[in-house]
């Protein structure tokens, strides 16, 4: 019987791969796509070991005021799967932001690692393959488990925002850390919680000066400048659940729009 047993676990199928890992290994550096529509430039790479990268530039862009955006998705997807089902480049247009978007692979299981540890690493090869300037400052929005990514780029200096959607599972002090370091450029974190919420709140119990709302404004509604420019931002969401809110594709233009 103990034999059977170790035979059997012998000849177990392996785990298949997350939807990341199998695009990292199906990607290769020699994938270019270059494709200008009406609402803009979109520009979709491949590089080794690292997966495929998508970069959008809206047709009404202005170097002089714009920011970089980069984008991560979180579980269960891919990069490519995400700027098609989630019609991510939509949302960025919907969202009004002056901005150069960057979209690269992220993690989309537990045991993937973290493709792109070095933000520099990535804007320079965006520069690289697109002869697009990235924009200096830098605005990151994370879904679900992009954090472990984001965690990695807390010490790049042009990095003045941070938002998680509902993408607070760990790191606590890394985040607390940055959002309240004393240097000349004030740092910004938002916070939407569903999943999260529980977590979410405990951390906040350490920064009493937080600004808390109780659900999310509808789309294109402003916020007043106390809220805009506060350094920490808690929304608690009770329109869209943990998908909902990168899918639906209300959420992700109201926060790029409110907080410009």
């Amino acid at each position: 019987m103990h034999a059977l047993v170790v035979a059997l676990f012998l000849t177990q199928t392996p785990e298949p791969p997350s939807p990341a890992m199998a695009a990292v290994r199906a990607t290769t550096e020699n994938e270019f796509v270059d494709q200008l529509n009406e609402d803009g430039r979109h520009v979709r790479f491949g590089t080794k070991d690292k997966g495929a990268v998508h970069v959008w530039k809206p047709r009404a862009f202005k170097a002089a005021t714009a920011v970089t955006v980069i984008y991560l998705h979180g579980f269960y997807t891919d990069v490519d799967r995400a700027i098609l089902e989630h019609q991510l480049l939509t949302q960025f247009r919907d969202s009004g932001r002056n901005a150069l978007f960057i979209v690269p692979e992220a993690r989309s299981g537990r045991t993937d690692p973290v493709f792109w540890s070095d933000l520099k690493g990535l804007l320079e090869l965006v520069e690289k393959r697109t002869k697009m300037k990235a924009p200096e400052r830098v605005v990151v929005v994370g879904h679900s488990g992009a954090y472990k990514t984001i965690v990695e780029w807390l010490e790049h200096e042009p990095l003045e925002q941070v938002v998680l959607v509902d993408g607070l599972y760990g790191n606590d002090e890394e985040f607390r850390d940055w959002v309240t370091a004393a240097t000349e450029k004030t740092h910004q974190l938002v916070l939407i919680g569903f999943d999260t919420q529980q977590r979410t709140e405990w951390f906040l119990r350490k920064h009493p000066e937080a600004v808390k709302l109780d659900d999310l404004p509808y789309l294109y509604d402003e916020l007043p400048p106390s809220v805009r420019k506060a350094k920490l931002v808690f929304f608690q969401s009770e329109r869209f659940d943990h998908m909902g809110m990168v899918t639906t594709g209300r959420l992700v233009p109201w926060l790029l729009h409110a907080f410009r």
